[in-house]
């Protein structure tokens, strides 16, 4: 980059009046940092005065270099008054100016911090459009930046603010648009899960989706996943349905089980032949090898099931009173 623009005004004029003053020995600069919009003689001119230290070339962009030639700086000091400069074989002059970089990351940050403050609610997710890039400030700038004007549509989530450096009402501004998600966090396999396998929790991940890509049936949980049964095969990354899983079978057919009897607080064991299959929460038959009887019973856990005895009903109040004297 090129830098060419010659500074001039009434700051110039009172310098060039007031004269200025010079050190013993002056040399031009082969390269030079700047930390402003403007390049002052004292950045290219080496053992120049401060009171002749004036602006006289606009700086480069923030995070860019620039050069100058070497003519014009030694012309721009002799319009000034200023002569006998060493140069050497110097033919440019090489500006930079340090930059701080505001992210994409850190827009979306100040976005979503604001509108939470405005009484957003849920996990939002703030994407910018594409188009958007960071951008580069001088790095003097240590203001965070600030939003002066925020405008959102709560139909389609798109939004448009404008924001600036903080602590500068007269700092550059620029506009950010993208739309802004509600999201919910939901297990996911961390590998494709083959099909009849029990899941396990080392096997699913947590990650943030969409609210309007979560379907009602789709499990969120990793504890409503944990121990159940793939009915297809399950890819990595994709929601689980509901539909989509088997409870664990505790209980086969013909295996020999343990039943146990509870009756108001009295608890009886007894073997017996599952007559068929089920899962947790099911019901099914047994039959006692002794007495051939087929009782109904409860799956309670690993080849058991649980039979629970009513409770005895209460008498009323003629019943328990007692019967009247003759």
């Amino acid at each position: 980059m090129r830098i060419a623009t010659l500074l001039s005004g009434a700051g110039l004029a009172l310098a060039l009046l007031s004269g200025t003053a010079l050190a013993e020995t002056l040399r031009l600069r082969a390269e030079t940092v700047v930390d402003g919009e403007q390049v002052r003689l004292g950045h290219l001119i080496e053992g120049l005065d401060p009171s002749a230290d004036i602006p006289v070339f606009r700086a480069p962009a923030p995070g860019t270099r620039g050069t100058i030639r070497a003519d014009r700086v030694l012309a721009a000091a002799r319009d000034m008054g200023i002569t006998g400069i060493e140069a050497g074989s110097l033919a440019t002059v090489t500006i930079h100016r340090p930059g701080r970089v505001i992210s994409r990351l850190d827009m979306q940050g100040i976005i979503a911090k604001a509108l939470a403050e405005r009484g957003a609610k849920g996990d939002l997710e703030v994407v910018l459009d594409d188009h958007l890039a960071a951008r580069t400030v001088d790095a003097a700038r240590r203001d965070e930046i600030r939003i002066t004007k925020l405008v959102r549509d709560p139909v389609n989530g798109r939004f448009e603010a404008r924001v600036a450096l903080a602590g500068d009402s007269s700092a550059e501004s620029w506009m950010l648009s993208g739309s802004v998600l509600e999201t919910r966090e939901i297990a996911v396999p961390a590998q494709d899960l083959e099909r009849g396998d029990a899941i396990e929790a080392r096997k699913l991940v947590l990650v943030r989706r969409p609210v309007n890509q979560i379907g009602s049936d789709v499990l969120t949980a990793d504890a409503d996943l944990t121990g159940m049964i793939p009915r297809r095969v399950l890819k990595a990354g994709e929601p689980i349905r509901n539909s989509d899983l088997a409870k664990p079978i505790l209980v086969e057919k013909n295996q020999v089980i343990t039943v146990l009897y509870n009756s108001g607080g009295l608890m009886l064991s007894m073997r017996g032949r599952a007559q068929n299959g089920g899962s947790m929460g099911e019901t099914i038959r047994v039959q006692n090898p002794q007495s051939k009887r087929i009782v109904e019973g409860v799956v309670t856990g690993q080849a058991q099931i649980t039979i629970s005895a009513p409770p005895a009903p209460t008498p009323n109040l003629a019943e328990a009173a007692p019967a009247a004297r003759r």
